[in-house]
């Protein structure tokens, strides 16, 4: 199970930096909207088994780091809504 975890983080991590990467090239943030969504249902699972089983005890795991890096496509398209409206 610790190794399945492990690995889940590893995947978690790496989707939600290359979703990260591809909201900021050009017409990256079609590519990285179902990557950030892949990235954070990793991240979830992720998080949910940690919680599940007590497996990890620090405050920042790679499922909340996933969390976070998943985001960024999200805030992006918020802040061009939000900046587009002016």
């Amino acid at each position: 199970m610790n190794k399945n975890l492990q690995i889940l983080g590893v995947a978690a991590v790496c989707l939600g930096f290359l979703s990260a990467v591809l909201c900021f090239l050009p017409y990256g943030l079609f590519l990285s909207l179902p990557t950030g969504f892949l990235g954070m249902i990793s991240s979830t699972i992720y998080v949910y088994y940690d919680t599940k089983h007590q497996i990890n005890t620090k405050k920042i795991t790679p499922g909340i780091i996933g969390i976070i890096l998943s985001s960024i496509p999200i805030i992006s398209i918020l802040i061009i809504i939000f900046m587009s409206k002016k």
